[in-house]
């Protein structure tokens, strides 16, 4: 019988970055080691050449092996949502600077789309925004704005981060005004300290890199966040207000609420690659969600699909 060796090779590394990314996240690997494995990536070239090259031979089952071992090691530490590691691949410095500043009239829609580097993004009251956008290479970010709307986009990024146009953006937006904002970040660490907006949606798409969503004082009717290969992380205050749902795909999610906050955690479907530690939360359970305080609507109801990932409420030291 002749075995496929490309199956082989993805049943492999498909298994072994689940089981690396679920060590990673369960912290039975060190963050920081998993980091440190990211140097020595060119391996996986040398193990995949050493694959074909076997592949007539009788070795050549064993270097499939080998090869989606390797592969998937690697990958599973990238899903894990390490930053330090997914940085690598982000070069140039943002050496020059675009700026822009406006007023939303009344309500405003703010989109960002952002690719490798650092994205800040912050409030102060009132009805003004500013924009501080950082780059480097050619790849100046262009702004486009009137009395409804803010957009924010460069080009760039290339496959997980590998370009030399980094961005660095300091976006700071109104809480005098009720916003819907967009943000779609790739191969990124994004900062979104959200204090006291006012959202009527908050809609995030993240791949290859991390979020953590601030929000003491907020109010976000209806959040969206679908993410690949990262880690998100949400935090509130006994202020805040949230509604939305959260789709992660290989990754992390962190929720921090006050003690005694009033929270209902829906768990969509029972999937063995997901996990979480919900039975030692402290809520009651009925049916798929998880609950604290009474009946009545939730302060911060959220609903969470993942696969090859993690979910943890109130982590030990806090969110990251």
């Amino acid at each position: 019988m002749r075995i496929n060796s490309g199956l082989t090779f993805w049943g492999v590394a498909l298994v072994t970055a689940g089981v690396v990314a679920l060590a990673i996240q369960s912290q039975i690997i060190p963050a920081e080691s998993a980091r440190q494995a990211w140097r020595l990536w060119p391996l996986l070239l040398i193990v995949i050449g050493v694959s074909v090259v076997a592949s007539r031979t009788a070795f050549g089952g064993i270097a499939t092996l080998l090869a989606g071992v390797v592969a998937g090691g690697l990958a599973g530490s990238l899903v894990a949502g390490l930053p330090d590691g997914l940085e690598v691949g982000c070069g140039g410095e943002p050496t020059e600077t675009v700026t822009a500043d406006g007023s939303f009239a009344t309500d405003g829609a703010v989109d960002l789309d952002f690719s490798c580097g650092e994205l800040d993004v912050s409030t102060q009251p009132g009805t003004d925004w500013t924009v501080t956008a950082r780059h480097g290479g050619d790849e100046e970010p262009q702004i486009t704005s009137d009395d409804e709307s803010l957009r924010v986009e460069a080009d760039g990024g290339g496959f997980i981060g590998f370009t030399d146009s980094r961005q660095a953006w300091d976006v700071v937006l109104p809480t005098d005004a009720a916003l819907i904002l967009s943000i779609d970040s790739n191969a990124a660490s994004s900062q979104l300290k959200l204090d006291d907006a006012d959202l009527s949606t908050l809609s995030i798409g993240a791949n290859a890199g991390d979020v953590n969503v601030s929000l003491p004082g907020a109010e976000v009717r209806e959040l969206s966040i679908g993410a690949n290969a990262g880690s998100i992380s949400i935090e509130g205050d006994d202020a805040t207000q949230l509604d939305g749902s959260v789709e992660l795909n290989a990754g992390s999610l962190e929720l921090c609420v006050p003690d005694g906050a009033d929270v209902a955690i829906t768990i969509e479907e029972d999937n063995i690659t997901f996990s979480d530690k919900l039975y030692d939360s402290g809520l009651s359970r009925e049916g798929d969600t998880w609950r604290s305080g009474d009946r009545g609507t939730p302060a911060v109801s959220l609903r969470v699909d993942g696969n090859a990932a993690s979910f943890t409420l109130n982590p030990d030291g806090g969110c990251s």
